[in-house]
């Protein structure tokens, strides 16, 4: 692994366990998170390809919304932030008819490699 990434990857596993989560258990369901800088709703419908998980992000002071869809499966889990917010590492993963809603603080390192 190049030592940029090994440092992004210790830097995201480090975080102290500040996490929030939120357990959706059935379709239409809401479920919100205030972790950080953005407040984010989501839910979820089945279709039929897996759910279709729609989640709405909202900074506090104002400004235009940022939405994410998303098809999740039985044993999808993935993990992002959101652009101009690195600071909370976002993740959903979906367990059979649950769907996990989570955001964590990420400490984001920038490394250069040594020449």
């Amino acid at each position: 692994m190049k030592p940029i990434a090994t440092a992004l990857a210790l830097a995201l596993t480090a975080a102290p366990a500040l996490a929030e989560e939120a357990v959706l258990s059935a379709p239409a369901q809401a479920g919100s998170l205030h972790t950080g800088t953005l407040d984010m709703v989501a839910y979820y419908m089945p279709v039929e390809a897996g759910y279709e998980l729609t989640a709405t992000f909202a900074t506090r002071n104002g400004g235009d919304p940022m939405r994410v869809v998303m098809l999740l499966q039985d044993g999808d889990d993935v993990a992002f932030t959101m652009p101009g917010h690195a600071s909370t590492l976002y993740s959903f993963g979906r367990d059979g008819d649950l769907v996990t809603l989570g955001a964590t603080p990420a400490y984001v390192m920038q490394v250069s490699a040594a020449e």
